[in-house]
């Protein structure tokens, strides 16, 4: 079987149709159909109208008699063909069969009905009567009901490539993430070790010690939200909080810095390690390059609709020409934010008239599903 070919011959539910509801919508459609005539034949003789419909609907009941049959045949028929018109014109030709043992089978009913033997009307008489009354009209049938099949299978095979689609992009976003997400974790670690390993160059080993554990913390807090590609904006902090104390021991008086979020921003969804990568950028082109104290502040405020976010350095700002802020940290998290949220939102980098940048991520606002679960106390430091 083909990709996007399936072996239900009816309905879009999925399920194959069972010999009754084939019947059961052949003649709700024959009963639509012998209606007029009925109602024609009681208008010339106004008696026994339930009898007229029932003589009305005859011919469709000999075609719903005959839908589980058409329909298998309708499958069947032209399998693995590649040209789609090539099947339809050898269903159109075995229409040609199907004409002809619906007229047998609508004669074997009306000589039972009609009593043609009593009438001295013989089996063939009355099935060449059939075939000149209704060949044409039964052909036409047959390729309405044709039609109709292939118009749904149409609709049917768009339903599951579209699907396929929406399945295929889903992969390949979830895919992208994680590669994105994969390039980050080292990429974290190792600039976190760097300042472990600054501390003990400058032969600082009680503070390196009390980093080396507050990195295993730190480590442990990001490895449990691996399994999601947003977490709570509280949690996202206590991530950066975690960074900012081992840096604090690494430059000491140097850096100061503060988390100052809006209360209700703390149960807002906001892509995992969204903001360590900004506040290391902010160290490492703000704080790192000043001689005197340098002060990272990190903000969270609702507005409206979005959740804006904020890291700000009292650095020299950037460098003209430089590449600052597009190392694989700010890079990365540009690249998380487009794919989860659409271009509509993102990341950009301003410089700060006093000296300094502020990188501002804008997300939509949504609050996590854990709700006050994902509450948690952020520690300010000034």
């Amino acid at each position: 079987m083909k990709q996007g070919e399936s072996r239900v011959p009816w309905g879009l539910d999925g399920r194959p149709p069972s010999w009754w509801r084939v019947s059961l919508a052949g003649m709700a459609v024959g009963l639509l159909a012998a209606l007029p005539h009925a109602v024609g034949a009681y208008a010339r003789d106004p008696t026994a109208f339930g009898g007229k419909l029932a003589m009305a609907l005859v011919p469709y009941s000999a075609w719903a008699a005959l839908a589980p049959l058409i329909l298998a045949t309708f499958q069947q028929v032209g399998r693995g063909t590649p040209d789609g018109s090539r099947r339809v014109g050898m269903l159109v030709a075995i229409g040609g069969l199907f004409v002809l043992l619906h007229a047998l089978l609508l004669s074997a009913m009306l000589s039972v009905l009609e009593a043609w033997g009593a009438q001295g009307r013989s089996f063939g008489e009355g099935l060449r009567t059939v075939l000149l009354e209704r060949g044409a009209l039964g052909t036409f049938e047959y390729l309405l009901f044709l039609a109709a099949w292939i118009v749904l299978n149409a609709v049917r095979r768009a339903r599951e490539r579209e699907l396929a689609e929406v399945r295929w992009k889903a992969q390949l976003a979830e895919s992208r993430l994680q590669a994105l997400r994969a390039q980050l974790d080292p990429h974290f670690l190792f600039n976190t070790l760097n300042a472990v390993v600054g501390l003990v160059r400058q032969s600082r080993n009680p503070e390196a010690v009390d980093a080396l554990v507050r990195l295993g913390e730190l480590l442990r807090a990001s490895l449990e939200g691996q399994g999601s590609h947003e977490v709570p904006l509280a949690e996202e902090l206590d991530l950066v909080r975690r960074y900012l104390e081992i840096e604090q021991l690494r430059f000491g008086a140097r850096l100061e810095w503060s988390l100052n979020p809006e209360p209700e921003t703390l149960e807002a969804r906001v892509p995992s390690l969204v903001l360590q990568p900004l506040v290391e950028n902010a160290i490492k082109h703000g704080t790192s390059r000043r001689r005197s104290k340098g002060h990272i502040q990190v903000r969270a405020t609702r507005q409206g609709a979005l959740l804006v976010l904020e890291v700000q350095d009292n650095g020299p700002g950037l460098r003209p020409g430089a590449t600052a802020g597009l190392g694989i940290g700010v890079a990365n998290t540009r690249a998380r934010i487009e794919q989860l949220h659409g271009e509509a939102f993102g990341l950009t980098l301003t410089e700060v008239a006093e000296g300094g940048v502020i990188a501002r991520v804008v997300l939509p606002f949504a609050v996590s599903d854990g709700g006050d679960s994902g509450r948690r106390e952020v520690t300010a430091r000034a």
